[in-house]
Formats: C-alpha cells, sequence, structure tokens
C-alpha cells in the first residue's frame, strides 16, 4: 500500500467526524475579531484624547483672554491645559505648548505644525513662548506624545515608530491680547 493512499483513507475518516469543528471556528476568527477589536478601542482612545486636548487648550486660552490668568507662564498654561484634558494620560510629563506672537496683516505660517518632547533622549525642543503686546494676534500651538494603549495591533504599531515614542497630539489655538486700559 503507497502512502498517497493511507493518506486518503486517513483524511476520508476524519471528513466524516464532525468533533472540533466549533474549535477551528473559534481558532480561525477570534484572533482576527479581537485584532478589530482592540484596533477600534485605539482609535476611539486617539480620538477622544485628541479632542480633550482640543477642548482642554481652548479652555486655558478663554482663561487668558478673559484675565483668569494674570501672568501667563508655561507652567500656568500647561497644568491649565491638562486640568482641563483630564482625559490625557500623564499630561503634564509629556505637554510642550509655544506662544508667539504673529502678524496678523501678514501671516507667515510656522514651519512645523508644533514641536514635540523628544522622549526617547528628555529633549524638550526650543520653542517661543512670549505673551506678547496689547492687540497682538497670539498663536498657541502644543503637542503631546500618547502611548497607544495596544502598541501591538495595526494601529499602534504603526504609529509608534520606536519603543516609547508615542504618539503626537496636536492642538493650536489663537487669541488677541485685549487692550488694558
Amino acid at each position: 500500500m503507497s502512502i498517497l493512499s493511507k493518506l486518503r483513507r486517513l483524511s476520508r475518516r476524519h471528513t466524516k467526524d464532525e468533533d472540533g469543528i466549533a474549535t477551528v471556528e473559534f481558532v480561525l476568527v477570534f484572533p482576527a475579531f479581537m485584532f478589530l477589536m482592540m484596533g477600534g478601542y485605539e482609535i476611539g482612545y486617539y480620538s477622544v484624547t485628541g479632542a480633550m486636548l482640543d477642548r482642554g487648550l481652548d479652555l486655558a486660552v478663554r482663561d487668558v483672554r478673559l484675565g483668569n490668568m494674570p501672568s501667563v507662564t508655561l507652567t500656568r498654561l500647561k497644568s491649565a491645559t491638562c486640568e482641563y484634558a483630564r482625559y490625557v494620560r500623564k499630561c503634564e510629563e509629556n505637554i510642550h505648548i509655544a506662544l508667539e506672537p504673529v502678524d496678523a496683516r501678514n501671516f507667515v505660517r510656522p514651519d512645523a505644525i508644533a514641536a514635540c518632547i523628544d522622549r526617547s533622549q528628555n529633549v524638550t525642543p526650543n520653542t517661543t513662548f512670549s505673551d506678547g503686546g496689547e492687540n497682538e494676534l497670539m498663536l498657541v500651538r502644543a503637542c503631546v506624545n500618547v502611548d497607544p494603549i495596544f502598541p501591538t495591533t495595526w494601529l499602534g504599531a504603526a504609529m509608534q515608530r520606536s519603543e516609547g515614542s508615542g504618539y503626537a497630539l496636536v492642538s493650536t489655538a489663537g487669541f488677541v491680547n485685549e487692550p488694558n486700559s
């Protein structure tokens, strides 16, 4: 008897047996289902965290505009932004804010959207932080590095280029300094 005929006979015997069918289906479907669920959760977390950062920066800038923050310092603006953006994990450690005056009549777009902290080398970018003068248009840019919840999923792996780098969430706001009369 040849090996081929033995394999045929063995396969006929197993094709009639229905034991373990649910296990095979589970093994094939479950990983793909979990992969999609974890990726969906990551997208939801990314969206909510980005919206909360936008909200936090907008409310902190509102405090500056209304005079609720009399002396604008980097530390105060960071803490106000992170207090309003409660959903952002490790916000105060990973946020970088740039505040700079811009010319309203001859606006020149900044080279970079926002500068982020390089956590791999523990380097803070050198950016401008100036509270500006009366009736001056101010541009506020914030960047927070956020770690993915599931770094091995398709989205987490694509957004995290190197170990511990996370992904950057950027928010931008603008306001005009009111005259102090």
